[in-house]
Formats: structure tokens, sequence, C-alpha cells
């Protein structure tokens, strides 16, 4: 049985280069040091107290020479170093480096040093696991460090960055060393790590102690005005700060909007700010965030649009060099019910009814729009976040806050583009197990249904169906099995509810009462079946005048009482065919109301299908011990199409073989270099006389589980094991080898076993 593969974790931003999140939520920049940096070295190294710098050198060491000794580069040894730059002007606030020791070794010596004031912010912690994945990716297996024994604070970072550490002391000098590919410890710290700054930035966000309004006017019909009166009429737990830069009153005079106390500037705001709502024209942004900036606000929501890309592009930059985190441009609404904060920030002009669900919205209008419909369903909400341009707060910082907060038991998404897909794709498959994420996506991209359907999240064709969906994932239990017991008092609704049913996999039995059914015909009905056995219930009702809506609703009510008193934790859906929407609430357990029978058969087929995901097992990805390191090498000096020997060579490397020949079903195994979503992995039936068929479509990397599924089709006609064998090492070759850009495999399948006939593989020119 081959050993279990880890793949590397993935950050939200390039490896090397890009934005961090420090442990206190603010963030700072990473990138790889320059020559030209030295300057920012000695004054860094000039910062640090004679201790820091011991417990780096060894020994007292003149800034300048420590500065030449960290950029200089050994000629004939791999050597990575790294900065993290904070502020305005920028400075360095900790360097890490490994230096390969010697040529061609797999090993390297690794160090790292962090500014005393910037200690205990996991700046360590990330150098030490950024260097580990560029090494891996370099060919470097192991490290090695040496730190004295007095400084614990080194050693503590080895000692929790879940690598299997090996420490030897010896007069006083530790030696440390660990191997560097990534295991279950060090994915699982990875991503507790990133997670815990990722909340410590967004709490300013979405649950800000105090908030200023920049841009404030006077003017009723002023975006400023709208917001600070959304934000005020909301009842805002906290200090609102109205700011109009613009306002000179005259002397003695005290600048006002509407009767608030105003100020003209951010830096004569004398409580506390975590967060700054920015309404300027857009040419004022940029100064009113350098402005923010220099006042210590911990965060910016950007409600102006149509700014520039420059503009854009430095606003970005200002936020980096000051630490805070920015929502938006365009972000058009910022709302957080929980009673102790009651946020309403933005363009709509109350808050939604409190509830569990979370939503975050790339479009600003669809989101508005939207949160009226959601109230009419009675849904609430514990978040709402639109995204507006996503320069920096994305859809993958709120689900890792989503993830543990207590008050959200639902995310929604609206998402019309993707920053980080493999991220995401990471991120979804870990939550998607602790609680439900629900899509929606413009378009029908068969990427992005492969994507949403290897993580598990819920897609909506549509806005309408996604609260629909909602409605049953955010209020009732999961289904547990595909039996479902239809009743009606008519038997078209309920029928069309089956087929919807039963178009979904799920099975249904209709209990017509009959078009004469009373409210006491409904009550022993739904009695029997809520204690039947079934895996879920859907109530239908269509007025003929033999019974009132509000009878049937207590009947149905009582009915559920007193299964809930016994145990019974099935899902129960309505269907009331009446105007409006009529709601049935047991306590805090609402049941939802459907319009129509096939949107309640969805919305429950939904449910259905995300259940069997979660209950499945994560799947795992085996070890075959390949030669990544060879593979490497070979791939490093091809360019374009591979020749039929390097090829072979290639494949053998992943324990793949070519036959030449083969006899059975024709398959076509083909991948693709997708710029946003990277390797996309095909399967084809092909020599069909109507053309190829596709069978699947996924994003690597593949899981043993994600294989066999897309070889369902292939059940009892081919030798699906082999078969997954190819599909895993593939997948594995493309995970260690982002230089293949296309690969195609000629396949032969039969009961007995798999052939790979012809291969093709091109490499990145």
């Amino acid at each position: 049985m081959p050993q279990r593969y880890i793949p590397p974790p993935t950050p939200q931003y390039a490896l090397e280069s890009g934005p961090i999140l420090l442990k206190d939520g603010r963030t700072a920049t990473l990138r790889p040091a320059r020559p030209e940096d030295r300057p920012l070295f000695v004054e860094f190294l000039e910062r640090l107290s004679p201790q820091a710098r011991t417990f780096r050198f060894f020994s007292e060491v003149r800034p300048e020479a420590a500065a030449d000794l960290l950029l200089r580069k050994p000629p004939d040894e791999d050597k990575v170093t790294l900065v993290v730059l904070s502020g305005d002007p920028e400075r360095i606030i900790a360097t890490g480096e490994y230096v390969q020791e010697g040529p061609g070794s797999t090993s390297a010596e690794v160090a790292f040093l962090v500014d005393d004031w910037f200690q205990g912010r996991g700046l360590g912690s990330l150098l030490l696991e950024r260097l580990a994945l560029i090494g891996v990716q370099r060919g470097i297996r192991r490290f090695h460090a040496f730190t004295l024994a007095e400084n614990k604070q080194m050693l503590d970072v080895f000692k929790a960055s879940g690598f299997k550490v090996e420490a030897h002391n010896e007069s006083g000098e530790v030696e440390v060393s660990f191997d560097i590919e990534p295991n279950p410890e060090m994915l699982a710290r990875f991503e507790l790590r990133e997670r815990v700054a990722t909340v410590a930035s967004l709490l300013p966000v979405l649950r800000p102690k105090g908030v200023a309004v920049v841009g404030a006017s006077r003017d009723p019909g002023s975006v400023g005005y709208q917001v600070l009166e959304h934000l005020v009429l909301n009842r805002f737990q906290g200090p609102v700060y109205p700011v109009n830069t613009a306002a000179t009153p005259a002397a003695g005079d005290v600048p006002v909007v509407g009767s608030m106390l105003a100020y003209t500037s951010i830096k004569a705001v004398p409580g506390p700010i975590d967060l700054a709502v920015l309404t300027t024209p857009r040419d004022k942004v940029l100064e009113a965030a350098e402005a923010c900036g220099q006042r210590g606000v911990r965060a910016l929501m950007v409600v102006t649009t149509d700014m520039e890309p420059p503009q854009v592009k430095a606003l970005v930059q200002t936020c980096r060099h000051y630490g805070m985190r920015l929502l938006g441009p365009g972000s058009l609404a910022l709302m957080s019910t929980s009673p102790d904060v009651q946020l309403c920030a933005g363009l709509a002009p109350r808050l939604p009814p409190r509830g569990r669900i979370a939503m975050s919205s790339q479009s600003g209008a669809v989101g508005l729009a939207v949160l009226e419909y959601a109230r009419e369903m009675g849904l609430g909400f514990s978040n709402f976040v639109s995204l507006g341009a996503k320069v920096d707060i994305s859809s993958n910082d709120l689900i890792q806050y989503w993830e543990e907060d207590p008050d959200t038991g639902l995310i929604l998404l609206y998402v019309e583009s993707f920053g980080n897909p493999r991220r995401f794709a990471r991120l979804a498959r870990r939550v998607g197990r602790k609680k439900p994420i629900l899509a929606v996506r413009p378009g029908r991209d068969p990427v992005v249904e492969a994507l949403f359907k290897q993580t598990g999240v819920v897609r909506a064709e549509n806005l309408e169906e996604m609260f629909d969906i909602a409605a049953m994932l955010a209020y009732q239990p999961l289904p547990e099995g595909p039996r479902v017991a239809l009743l009606s008092n008519a038997s078209g609704p309920a029928y069309l509810a089956k087929d919807a049913l039963e178009a979904e996999g799920l099975s249904a039995e209709v209990r017509d009462l009959g078009s004469r059914a009373a409210a006491q015909d409904y009550l022993k009905a739904a009695r029997e079946l809520l204690l039947g056995g079934f895996n879920a219930v859907i109530v239908l009702f269509v007025p003929l005048g033999y019974a009132a809506l509000d009878e049937v609703a207590e009947a149905l009510r009582t009915a559920l009482h007193e299964a809930r008193q016994q145990g019974v934790n099935i899902p129960v859906l309505t269907c009331f065919m009446t105007a409006g929407r009529p709601r049935v609430r047991l306590g805090e357990e609402l049941l939802p109301s459907y319009r129509f029978p096939e949107s309640a058969g969805k919305a429950l087929a939904a449910a259905y299908a995300y259940a069997q995901w979660r209950r499945k097992p994560p799947g795992e990805i085996p070890d075959h011990g390949v030669q990544e390191d060879e593979a490497r090498a070979l791939v490093a000096s091809a360019k374009g199409l591979l020749s039929a020997k390097q090829t072979q060579q290639l494949l053998g490397y992943f324990g793949l073989k070519t036959s030449g020949s083969g006899d059975g079903i024709a398959l076509a195994l083909r991948v693709r270099s997708d710029p946003l979503f990277g390797p996309v992995l095909t399967l084809a039936l092909t020599g069909l006389p109507l053309g190829e068929q596709q069978l699947g479509i996924r994003i690597t990397p593949l899981t043993d589980g994600e294989a066999l599924e897309m070889l369902a089709p292939l059940a009892g006609k081919a030798h699906l094991e082999s078969l997954q064998d190819i599909l895993l090492r593939v997948s594995r070759l493309l995970e260690e080898l982002p230089e293949v850009e296309g690969l195609e495999l000629d396949l032969r399948a039969t009961p007995q076993g798999t052939a790979i006939c012809q291969a093709q593989v091109r490499a990145r020119t």
C-alpha cells in the first residue's frame, strides 16, 4: 500500500512574494532580497538589540558586515533570502534564508532574524514555512540550523513547525535538523497559523470598535450622508465619527453633520478607529487612505467606485505599507447583525434579521437586491459583505473567518471570478466538512463545475435557487438517506415534486389526502409520516376551500413538535401554494416554505447531495515513490514537445510505461494548463461513431476517491484500479512539474487491465 502524499499548502498569494498577514492581523510584504537592499539591511540590523545580533551571528558583528554576509551569494550553492517589509517608507522587519550545504546537496542550513518589536507575531514560523516550500521545489529535502541554547524563541519556532525536529545540544550550542517534505502536522500548523492571522485581520472589519466615515456630508442625497445615517439608525454599538476634510467652519463654530459633531481630519478624531469608510471622490481616496494609515486605522472600506487602475494600485500599496486591510473599492455593503456590533455600513438602509447565514457578494447591486428577497423568505444573516473589486479582502479570507464563527452555520457566495482558485479549493474542502458552502456563479464553465464538485460546494443555478437551498440548509438537518414522503391535498403538485426529486436520485412516496382534506387529516398523516422511517418530508397545500392555511400550519407545527420530542431529526419542508410566503416556526426552527413544488424538491435534492459528499471520507493521495528530482532535471532541459525517448523517460519516473499497442475500450486522458485553475485533467471515450464522449473533468491534485468517481461510467467494463492508478500518477506528475503545460495518453482498457499505447508531453517554452 503506497504511503500518503501531502500536497504542499497553497498561500493566498505567490510563494516568494506578495502580501502576508501577521499573527495580530497586520499586513506586511514578503519578497526575495535584492543587492540594492543593502541600506535597508544595515538600517534593520542597527535597530536590533545586541542580543538579537549575537543570537543570529554567534558574536557581536557590525551591521555593515552582517548585511554583506546576508546578501552574499555563494557561486555554486543554492541560496534563498527572503525579507518582510512594513511601514512607509518600507523597512525590513524580518529576514530568513537557507543556503545549500554544497553543490548538488539535498540539505541546507536555515536561519531567520526578526525585529525585536515584531517578536511573537508569527514571522519566524511564516519564514520557515515559505523557505521549506521553496526548498522542496528546488530539490532540498532537509534543513539544518545552529543556534545558541538560550535562543528560546528560535528553538520554539522549530518545535512548533510541525516538522519532526531532531535536536542535539553541545557546549551551549544546539543543532536542529528535520526533513522539510510537507506532512499532516506541518500542514495543520500552516493552516492554523494562516487562519488565526486572517481572523485577526478581519476583526476590525466585521467587529470594529469604532468607525469613521471619511467624506460624511450634510447633503441628504450624497453617499457620505447615507452611509453615516445607516450606521447611526441601525444603532452601531460603538462610536461613529463623521469626517469631512472639506468643511471650513467659521471661527468659533463647531463642525457638524446633521446633529453629530464632525471632524475636519481623521487625525483629529479622539477615539479608537478600527474601520474607516471612505466615500470621497475617487481623486481624494489616496489622500484619505494615507491619512488613515498615519492615524493607525486598522482597515478601510472604500465605497467609491470607478477608480482608475493606477489609483487602485496605489491604494493597495498604501494599505500594505500601513498594515491595513482593504475592502473594495466599490464595496456597497458591510453588515454584522451581532447584538454587540450591529454594523450597517454602506448603501443598504437597514440590517437584515439576525440569523446563521453569512454571505459574500462580488456584485454590490446583486447583494443589495437579494437582501430584500431573503427578508421575504424569513432568512436571517450573521454577516453580509459586498467585496467590490476585491483587491485585498476576498471570499477566501471570509471563508476562513466564518469557518469557526459560532454565529455562522451556512456560507453563501455570489462569485463572478476567482483570484486564487487552488487556495479556494483547499479551503472549501476543509470548511465544507464543518458547514455548507453554497455558491452562484454566472455562466456554465465546466472547469468551475469540476471545482465545485470536487470541493463539496453546493452550486445553485441562480439567485432564487440559492435562497431556496439556503432556507433548507440554514434551518433544517441534512437528510441521511434518499427516502422522501410527500404529503398533499392535490396530486398534481405532489407529482411535480416527485419528478424533481427522482431526477436527482432520490425516491419519493406520495400521500394524497384528496381535495377535501381538513387540518385534522394533515395532522394525522403528518404524525404517521414523521414517524414512518422516511429521511425527509415535504408538506404541500393548495387552498381548495376545505381547510384554512393557518389551521394546516398549526397541525403541522403540532405534529413536528411531537416528532422532535421523540428524537425524530429529519428535514421538513413546506410548499403552501398561496399568496405571500407563509412560514411555520417551532421555536428557533424555521420550516422552509416554497412557492412551487419543484423548488422544494430541488432544494432537498441539493441538501442530500451535499450530505452524501460530507459523509464520504475525504480521500487521500497515494505516494508511489516517484523520482521527482530526476523528472525536474529532465523537464528543465526540455522545451516544447518532448521526444518519444524523453516522454518515456519522464513517464517512467512516475511509474508509467507505454506499451505501443493494446486492445479494449479506447480512452484519451488529456491535460491542459488553465492560466487561472492550473492543470485541468479530462478523460474521454474515443473512436465512437458519433465522436468523443467526455467522461469527466477534474482539477489536480486528484484524490483516490475523486479518481474513482471520474471512472464510475466504466464500472464493469474496465479495470478501474489500473485506470485509477494512472490518473493518480498523472496528477502527481502535474503537481511536481508545473512546467508541463500539456499531456495526452492514448489508453486501452479491458476488465483485466489498462495499457498506455501512446503518449505526448509538452513543456512550457
